[in-house]
């Protein structure tokens, strides 16, 4: 079965270490790079809801210059706060602050075996 945990697999690790990128689409719905470009956005996500788009560039989170940390860190102290997340964007040449109202942290997709369910997948493994 599909979990969301706060911690990345080593597989969304690895990506993003190799593509240079931050992949956040399973909280706030961001796929940015990691200069704060954004790659794409979630559809009913908070940062498409927020009208985020493609193409724009993050530069600061809550007041601090983007980096993949920084983000992190917001992420986390937003389960803790009311405070929106504020997001400041550049969009050729305007910029905007989004406030972003989301406070469930980080989520990583993870597969995880369904014990009350056969276990058909080690049955088929299984040499015979």
């Amino acid at each position: 079965m599909l979990v969301f945990s706060d911690t990345p697999s080593e597989l969304t690790r690895a990506t993003e270490d190799a593509r240079e990128m931050i992949d956040s689409r399973f909280s706030l719905g961001l796929q940015l790079r990691a200069d704060g470009g954004i790659e794409d956005t979630v559809e009913g996500l908070p940062a498409a809801k927020a009208g985020i788009g493609p193409g724009m560039k993050v530069l600061a989170v809550n007041g601090r210059k983007f980096s993949k940390n920084v983000l992190r860190d917001a992420l986390k102290a937003a389960k803790n706060s009311s405070d929106p997340i504020e997001l400041l964007v550049e969009n050729t040449d305007y910029f905007r602050t989004f406030k972003i109202d989301y406070h469930d942290g980080e989520k990583f997709p993870h597969l995880v075996r369904d014990a009350s369910k056969p276990d058909v997948l080690s049955e088929i493994y299984t040499a015979k």
